[in-house]
C-alpha cells in the first residue's frame, strides 16, 4: 500500500481523534462550568444519605448541597445530628416535639425556613421556648418512621410526636416494602434491583448521577418528555405504561382497592397502631398529620389523572384514604389533624394561589406556610405541647 494511497485514511484518523478530543474537552469544560461556577445540583439524585448502625435510613451529618430544578433552587444543609436544621437547636429546658415524616417534612423543594417544622416551631416559640426536632428523611415509610423512632426516641424524649403521613404515596410504600427496596450508594438512594447487575451496569449509573453535565442533559431530556406527554392527546392506560409508580400511588383512590393496596393499607394502620402504643408506653403525646396529594385539592389535575388512567368517576373515590385512617382514629381515639379540607377551602377562595409545585407533588412554600398555620392552631386547641 503506497504512501499516497494511505493517506488519505490518516488524515479522517487524525479528524476523527481531533474531534473526539475536542468533544472531550468541551465535556469537561461544561462539567467544570456546571459543578463549580453554577453550582447545579442534579434533577432527582442528591447524594445526602447514609445507613445507620440500627439500619434506619438517615442524613449525612454536615453535608451541604445547592439543589436546583426547574421548579426550585434551595439549599439543603444537615447539621451534625443528621437532621435538615439548624446547627444551634432552640434552648429549652422542657422535652421537645418529634416531628417525623418523609420528603414532605424534610422540605423538598423549599428552604428549610419555609418548612412546615421549621415554621411550627418558630410560632411555638412565640408562646414559650420549645424545640421542633425535624426528622423528616425523603423516601421514609411509616414502617421505616417507627423504627427510626424506636432508634432515636430515648435521645430526645419527646412529649410530643407529630407523624406526617401523605396519602399519596405512603400506603404504597409500606406495600413495597419500605426501606428493603432501596440501597445506598456513594450517598444516593438507588433502587434495588431483582437481578445482579454487571459491571458495564454499576458504573452506567454512578457515572450518570455524579455528573452534573448528564444530570443537567437528563434535566432537559425529562422536561422534554414533559412538555411533549403533556401536549399529546392522553389514552386509556397511557401514563400506566410509561410510569408505573404513578399507576401504584393513584390506586389508593379506587373506589375498590386492588388487594395489593388493601394489604398496604393494612400494613399502615398496624404500624400506627405501634406508633401509638410507643407514645403511650413513654409518656408522649402523639398526633398524626395526614396530608393530601395534590389532585385531590385541583378538579383539574384529577381530570388529567382519571383520562391517563381511564378511569370513570365511578371507579373513583376520592377521600377514601383520609376516610379509612379516620375510621382508624375514631376507634382507637387518636388525635389527627387531617389538612384535606382546609386546603380545599383554601384552592376555593385562592385558585390562581397554588400550594403545590407542579408537575412534582410536593409542597410550595405556600404549602408549607398554610400547614404550619393549620398545625400550629390545632396544637394550640389541643393544649400541645405540654406545659413542663
Amino acid at each position: 500500500m503506497t504512501a499516497e494511497s494511505t493517506a488519505p485514511r490518516r488524515r479522517w484518523l487524525l479528524g476523527f481523534c481531533a474531534v473526539g478530543l475536542s468533544l472531550t474537552v468541551a465535556g469537561l469544560i461544561a462539567e467544570g462550568l456546571l459543578r463549580w461556577v453554577f453550582h447545579a445540583a442534579p434533577l432527582l439524585d442528591v447524594d445526602i444519605y447514609r445507613i445507620d448502625g440500627q439500619g434506619n435510613l438517615r442524613l449525612q451529618p454536615g453535608a451541604r448541597r445547592r439543589h436546583v430544578t426547574r421548579q426550585w433552587d434551595v439549599d439543603i444543609v444537615i447539621n451534625s445530628e443528621g437532621f435538615r436544621d439548624r446547627e444551634q437547636p432552640i434552648a429549652s429546658t422542657a422535652p421537645p416535639v418529634l416531628g417525623l415524616g418523609d420528603s414532605f417534612a424534610f422540605g423538598w423543594g423549599v428552604n428549610l425556613e419555609d418548612t412546615y417544622y421549621y415554621r411550627l416551631e418558630e410560632r411555638l416559640d412565640q408562646r414559650r421556648p420549645i424545640r421542633v426536632v425535624k426528622a423528616g428523611i425523603p423516601s421514609l415509610g411509616t414502617g421505616d418512621e417507627l423504627r427510626l423512632l424506636e432508634t432515636i426516641g430515648s435521645q430526645y424524649h419527646p412529649q410530643l410526636v407529630i407523624l406526617s403521613l401523605f396519602v399519596g404515596n405512603d400506603f404504597t410504600d409500606v406495600q413495597m416494602g419500605g426501606l428493603a427496596q432501596f440501597t445506598v450508594e456513594d450517598g444516593l438512594l438507588v433502587r434495588r434491583e431483582l437481578t445482579p447487575r454487571s459491571w458495564g451496569s454499576r458504573w452506567r449509573p454512578w457515572l450518570a448521577r455524579s455528573s452534573h453535565l448528564l444530570q443537567f442533559l437528563r434535566a432537559v431530556q425529562l422536561s422534554y418528555a414533559q412538555r411533549r406527554a403533556a401536549a399529546e392527546p392522553q389514552t386509556p392506560g397511557g401514563l400506566a405504561a410509561r410510569d408505573p409508580w404513578l399507576w401504584e400511588f393513584a390506586k389508593i383512590h379506587l373506589r375498590q382497592w386492588p388487594p395489593e393496596t388493601a394489604r398496604g393499607v393494612r400494613e399502615t394502620l398496624d404500624y400506627l397502631d405501634r406508633f401509638l402504643d410507643y407514645c403511650r408506653r413513654h409518656d408522649a403525646d402523639f398526633v398524626l398529620l395526614v396530608l393530601p396529594r395534590s389532585y385531590q385539592i385541583y378538579p383539574a389535575e384529577q381530570r388529567e389523572m382519571q383520562q391517563a388512567f381511564g378511569w370513570k368517576d365511578a371507579d373513583l373515590d376520592m377521600d377514601h384514604p383520609q376516610r379509612a385512617l379516620a375510621e382508624w382514629a375514631a376507634s382507637r381515639p387518636v388525635r389527627v389533624l387531617d389538612l384535606l379540607p382546609e386546603f380545599r377551602r383554601h384552592a376555593a377562595a385562592h385558585p390562581d394561589a397554588k400550594l403545590y409545585h407542579y408537575p412534582d407533588a410536593h409542597f410550595n412554600a405556600a404549602g408549607h406556610r398554610l400547614t404550619a398555620e393549620l398545625l400550629a392552631a390545632y396544637l394550640e386547641k389541643e393544649g400541645l405541647p405540654r406545659r413542663p
